[in-house]
């Protein structure tokens, strides 16, 4: 099955967005919640990055 970029990307996105409620429920500062996020998205651009040329 083919990589598809927006499916991947539009499930990422419902998943921090679930995650960072659940964190900013919990307390978490925001300012630390912004850094996972920015962590994530880097992993996900790399995971994307490698599916794209070992397809």
């Amino acid at each position: 099955m083919a990589y598809n970029k927006t499916s991947e990307e539009r499930k990422w996105n419902y998943w921090k967005e679930q995650e960072e409620k659940k964190l900013r429920e919990l307390g978490m500062e925001e300012e630390k919640i912004q850094k996972l996020r920015q962590m994530d998205r880097e992993d996900f651009l790399e995971e994307r990055r490698y599916r794209g040329t070992s397809g």
